[in-house]
């Protein structure tokens, strides 16, 4: 399965809702949209992953990719929707300390 990827826009916030797998064959398409993104200014990034079945250690990377792009002075990157399986791949590698897991969309745009 591949990956869709689509953007919306509250306020200064860039909401990107991923969809699909995430891992060696879609990860650079996800680095690209990044990286576009914050070449362009935007610095606080949500990433929907509520309809991501699998992300593996490719797509953790692309994770990480994005969060040293954005300038914490100004923003952040944030995660949403981690399916329990998801998220034990976070917690095994501890990057649930790395990076800003929120429970809801909501919580993630009001912080």
């Amino acid at each position: 399965m591949g990956m869709r990827m689509y953007e919306r826009y509250i306020g200064d916030i860039v909401v990107l809702d991923v969809m699909g797998n995430l891992d060696f064959n879609t990860a650079p398409e996800l680095k690209v949209k990044l990286e576009s993104l914050i070449k362009f200014g935007h610095h606080k990034i949500v990433i929907n992953v509520t309809a991501v079945d699998l992300i593996d250690s490719t797509g953790v990377g692309a994770l990480m990719y994005g969060l040293k792009l954005v300038d914490p002075t100004v923003g952040d990157l944030k995660i949403v929707g981690l399916s329990p399986q998801n998220r034990n791949v976070f917690s095994v590698l501890e990057l649930d300390k790395v990076f800003s897991i929120m429970a809801s969309e909501a919580q993630a745009i009001g912080s």
